[in-house]
């Protein structure tokens, strides 16, 4: 399967996930669970308070893994997820947290959910931030599409 192709199918995946574990490592290893939105070249966006362990500890060390997978497969389904490797980073782009903010009232908040409003509040307010993870590499585990390798790796 070409580079594309993959990276199709790891995209229509996402799309059907909204949460992710993403582990840390500054003093001690940590993993939080965050919900996430995509964009067309598979960079990761979360949105986290500063003071959160995940948070000071990418401000050290910005190397992170993150997990993402269905918790609702049945072990005798086929089996479907992801194992990233990547660096995060803050995001300070007015334009591009404008961006973020659409999908994420979209996608994450929906009907119900609290909604973002203004990226330069946000910013100034200095209390969260919006990570971008960028990958560097991603194992999509997929036994439905390769029953016998079982899965395919993406490097960046």
């Amino acid at each position: 399967m070409t580079k594309n192709k993959i990276k199709n199918e790891i995209d229509k995946y996402l799309k059907t996930q909204r949460l992710m574990s993403v582990a840390t490592f500054y003093k001690n290893p940590w993993i939080a669970n965050v919900y996430y939105i995509h964009d067309s070249d598979l960079n990761l966006y979360f949105l986290s308070k500063n003071w959160r362990e995940h948070c000071v500890a990418i401000k050290e060390n910005p190397s992170v893994s993150v997990a993402i997978a269905d918790s609702e497969q049945l072990i005798f389904e086929p089996k479907k997820g992801l194992q990233i490797y990547g660096i995060a980073k803050p995001l300070n782009s007015i334009a591009k947290i404008s961006w973020i903010f659409k999908m994420w009232n979209k996608l994450i908040s929906g009907e119900k959910g609290e909604k973002l409003a203004n990226p330069k509040e946000f910013i100034e307010a200095g209390t969260s931030s919006i990570y971008k993870i960028t990958p560097k590499r991603i194992k999509f585990v997929n036994t439905e599409l390769w029953p016998k390798e079982q899965s395919q790796v993406l490097e960046f």
